[in-house]
């Protein structure tokens, strides 16, 4: 590990360590975007069948950004999408709803600077459950941009098989809570973008102790699974589409 390397953990260390004594809350606003995806997906579909390549195509061109929000006091965070109301009644697929969150709210907890992240699914089985999702295993580096004024630092996610990196990810030590979107948290400073082939998701404004508590509320009275179990759980109510793969 080089000088430089250790430099930055320090930094971010005693960054967090300053700011965590101040009590801070508020509200970021994310735009998710599905266009810069679809030339991957072109290149990735050229194996598959032409109608499923042209269908998969049309799905992304048709997808429309959307709107995210991640809430957050000292002691939780809330992420979740917002769907656009249709005044035609008009029910479209949007990819880019799917990708940021769909109907799933996240919930990540700050346990004396231990970090719990939840997903709230009460639309897949049919009944509500909280689904504990594990802490990635960041990569960080010394890059850095600026995101809505404030500066950000880079960190990756890579394959274990391949070691390609499969997501990007933008947080900024001046927020200094591990939250982050969807089920990406646990960097020393909240997340304000992740990139990755299918989605590209970027704050466009930061309110920071606005006027109003913020208060999060997760969910007490309902089952709470590991990742492992709600995986078993699908494939035994949907055996019958697991066998056909």
């Amino acid at each position: 590990m080089n000088k430089k390397y250790i430099n930055l953990l320090i930094f971010l260390f005693l960054n967090v360590i300053v700011f965590h004594s101040q009590n801070i809350e508020g509200r970021i606003t994310y735009l998710a975007s599905a266009k810069k995806a679809l030339a991957y997906i072109q290149e990735k579909g050229k194996k598959n069948k032409k109608h499923i390549r042209k269908h998969v195509n049309e799905l992304y061109k048709k997808a429309k950004d959307v709107k995210v929000i991640l809430s957050f006091n000292s002691v939780a965070s809330e992420y979740h999408a917002i769907k656009k109301m249709d005044l035609t009644n008009k029910e479209e697929f949007n990819f880019t709803y799917l990708m940021s969150g769909s109907s799933k709210k996240y919930y990540t907890s700050n346990n004396v600077m231990s970090y719990e992240n939840n997903t709230l699914d009460c639309y897949l089985l049919g009944e509500c459950f909280l689904i504990q999702n594990l802490m990635p295993i960041w990569e960080l580096k010394q890059e850095t941009k600026k995101i809505g004024g404030f500066l950000c630092y880079k960190a990756v996610l890579r394959n274990k098989k391949t070691e390609k990196i499969t997501l990007e990810a933008w947080y900024t030590p001046k927020i200094p809570y591990s939250y982050g979107v969807m089920n990406y948290f646990g960097l020393p400073g909240v997340i304000l973008e992740i990139s990755k082939n299918t989605i590209v998701i970027t704050a466009i404004k930061i309110e920071l102790n606005p006027i109003g508590k913020i208060i999060i509320k997760e969910p007490k009275k309902i089952k709470k699974l590991s990742r492992k179990e709600f995986d078993i759980l699908k494939r035994t109510s949907f055996s019958e589409f697991y066998k056909k793969r």
